[in-house]
């Protein structure tokens, strides 16, 4: 029988990237429920209920056996709050998308970048994946860069995809091979040691 596989806590410079804890409730809804933060998302929640079902939903995935999506909280070191979450969803063989959300009050600081990169990790070194890829609506050009500067590379734009009932957007969709993360200069693995071995 298989066993869920649980992602060890990975720390980059700012921050703790973290499995998410009941106890994040508080600070997700402080920034999920933001009309600037849900301005380039799919999904959006509108209360505190629809914040704690989503708690509730990570809570359970992480002990599924074959366990494929893995939900994570970025804590800021410094004050102990979730600033942030992010995601890697393996799609099937050995590739997997990954995908991130950070409170709009510390966009711009590059804590983003740092998440990111920490998803990259998880995907490719934690979880073996041989490509990882990440998609953003054409206008959020912050994500994009966010992309570029993990070392990622443009793969496609794919105009008027449904994203939700009703709404269609252009996306653009953003492609890394292991090989090309193993292989990259700014070297990801220094940020990606378990924060027990740090």
């Amino acid at each position: 029988m298989s066993t869920a596989v649980q992602i060890s806590p990975l720390e980059t410079p700012a921050l703790l990237v973290r499995e998410v804890r009941k106890e994040d409730l508080r600070d997700f809804a402080a920034y999920m429920m933001r009309a600037d933060y849900q301005q380039h998302l799919a999904s959006r929640y509108g209360s505190m209920s629809e914040v704690q079902g989503f708690v509730a939903r990570c809570l359970r995935r992480q002990s599924l056996p074959n366990r494929r999506g893995y939900y994570l909280a970025a804590e800021l070191k410094a004050t102990k709050h979730v600033i942030g979450d992010g995601f890697v969803v393996i799609h099937g063989g050995k590739t997997a998308e990954i995908g991130w959300g950070l409170h709009p009050d510390l966009w711009g600081r590059g804590f983003a970048t740092e998440l990111a990169s920490a998803l990259l990790c998880v995907g490719i070194e934690k979880l073996k994946c041989q490509k990882v890829w990440a998609k953003a609506f054409s206008e959020n050009q912050a994500s994009m860069r966010v992309m570029e500067k993990i070392g990622m590379g443009h793969d496609q734009l794919v105009r008027d995809q449904r994203v939700a009932p009703g709404v269609c957007v252009d996306v653009s969709y953003w492609t890394l091979s292991a090989d090309t993360y193993f292989d990259a200069e700014y070297v990801m693995g220094e940020h990606c040691g378990d924060a027990s071995e740090t």
